[in-house]
């Protein structure tokens, strides 16, 4: 079935929960954690395939390159990727999708979803739509809730009133975002209530019409955020607007206080992913409960959640109820009933290696994308992929060498001047002064090795001279 629906994916959170995987430069939604494909793919996945318009996707501005990048892999044209230059919470996420929608003609429902949840039965929810839809149509704002199965204090939680005459619907007695644990206990206890799964469902123009009655300030500040342009593909707003918009939650702003919310009870398999706990109780483990990479070995231990980066072996003996998470820089060993004070040991590293906290490994450019391989004093070594058609910026390096070794693919090399064609196992070096580019004019990935050396090897040793991404 095809449905006038138009998903809106919001991709802007962080996801410290899951440190050292995630970080603020490579936050969740970005990760496979769960399968081949990224929580981002797979959600894009999910809405694809089942008739939907192409989504519309909102993300922070320095992930824009990884979120494209991701939408290609699929081969998925979204919308638009409206870009936050910071994020500002899901309210006004989702009203400046909203403004989108409306300037380009579309007032028929949006499907809200987060880009970094888990969900193994979606077509659950497709098949239920229609009584939704219906009441969307009708200026409704529906709610999708999930039965609880513990006393959760990080969820919204929806009382279920009457249930609305022909539809499988019902009436919103009661929001509460975030209850205190004594709530969440009574909650649980009683069945009325339910989690709030994070999706929604409503036309633009109700949405807008809530946000303003409810949070002006932040409706009156995305109506001056929504001028938007055209930057490489990607549809920028007004960047000085949006950074005076307050921050809030749609729970919050208006979720607790509208009289307009209906709620759809699914039975679906969902995991919002918020945690190393979640991440374990969605992911396939062994009869005695331990999740590991394909590299990892246990023995006589049990229930844990074991990660660790291609090559490298995480061996447990006689050890239970762990998280041990190995990344190229940093190890989190961790007991998951301690899972909930990791936020206070992240406070601690920010003060001794608050870099470990921001940076990964692998950095994503217009052209591509690079990842550090090893790097020490006075010496940085780079796999570069270079997309096909794509071409890095004419530049020179006032500090640092660089020796290019071609692994795949064909690399156009200019050197002060001279130009030179080099293929798989081929070589050139570019001196400390030098100008040079790089470019792939073929129709495959170019892969080639980067050996940095010289005494200053951070992006700020970069002159350009010309760069078709405007970067100067």
């Amino acid at each position: 079935m095809t449905y006038s629906i138009t998903p809106v994916v919001l991709a802007g959170g962080i996801g410290s929960r899951l440190w050292p995987l995630s970080r603020s430069a490579m936050p969740k939604q970005f990760l496979p954690l769960l399968g081949d494909e990224s929580l981002l793919q797979s959600t894009l996945i999910r809405v694809a395939n089942n008739g939907f318009n192409p989504p519309i996707l909102v993300c922070n501005e320095q992930h824009r390159f990884i979120a494209s990048s991701q939408c290609e892999q699929l081969q998925v044209q979204p919308k638009a990727i409206l870009l936050e230059p910071e994020g500002r919470n899901t309210a006004p996420a989702i009203a400046l999708a909203a403004q989108f929608a409306l300037q380009h003609g579309i007032n028929t429902p949006l499907l809200v979803m987060p880009a970094d949840h888990h969900i193994s039965n979606f077509e659950l929810l497709v098949e239920q739509l229609p009584d939704a839809l219906k009441l969307a149509e009708q200026g409704k704002l529906i709610t999708f809730s999930i039965k609880p199965d513990s006393a959760h204090c990080g969820y919204g939680y929806i009382k279920q009133g009457a249930k609305i005459a022909g539809t499988n619907c019902y009436e919103v007695d009661e929001f509460k975002e975030k209850p205190s644990s004594l709530l969440a206990q009574q909650y649980l206890a009683c069945a009325q209530y339910s989690w709030n799964s994070g999706m929604f469902l409503f036309t633009p123009s109700a949405y807008l019409a809530e946000l303003e009655r409810f949070a002006p300030k932040i409706a009156s500040c995305i109506v001056q955020a929504a001028n938007f342009t055209g930057d490489l593909g990607f549809t920028r707003a007004d960047s000085d607007a949006l950074k005076n918009c307050p921050s809030d939650s749609i729970d919050y702003a208006i979720l607790e206080r509208s009289a307009n919310v209906a709620v759809l009870p699914l039975a679906l398999d969902w995991n919002d992913v918020g945690g190393f706990n979640a991440l374990w109780q969605s992911a396939d483990k062994d009869e005695q409960g331990n999740n590991t990479s394909t590299d990892d070995v246990v023995s006589n231990s049990s229930n844990n959640l074991l990660s660790s980066e291609d090559g490298h072996t995480i061996a447990a003996l006689g050890v239970s109820d762990l998280a041990i998470i190995h990344t190229h820089d940093a190890t989190l060993v961790a007991d998951r009933n301690q899972l909930g004070l990791l936020p206070e040991l992240l406070k601690l590293l920010a003060v001794k290696h608050g870099d470990k906290l921001i940076h990964h490994q692998a950095v994503y450019r217009p052209w591509g994308s690079y990842r550090v391989l090893v790097a020490g004093t006075g010496f940085k070594v780079k796999k570069i992929i270079v997309t096909p058609g794509a071409k890095l910026s004419t530049q020179r390096h006032q500090h640092r060498a660089e020796h290019w070794v071609v692994v795949s693919g064909i690399a156009d090399v200019g050197i002060d001047g001279k130009s030179c064609v080099l293929t798989a196992d081929q070589s050139c070096y570019i001196a400390a002064g030098q100008i040079h580019s790089l470019a792939n004019t073929q129709s495959e990935p170019l892969t080639l090795i980067e050996v940095q050396t010289g005494a200053i090897l951070d992006e700020n040793d970069i002159e350009r001279f010309e760069d078709v991404y405007g970067r100067y």
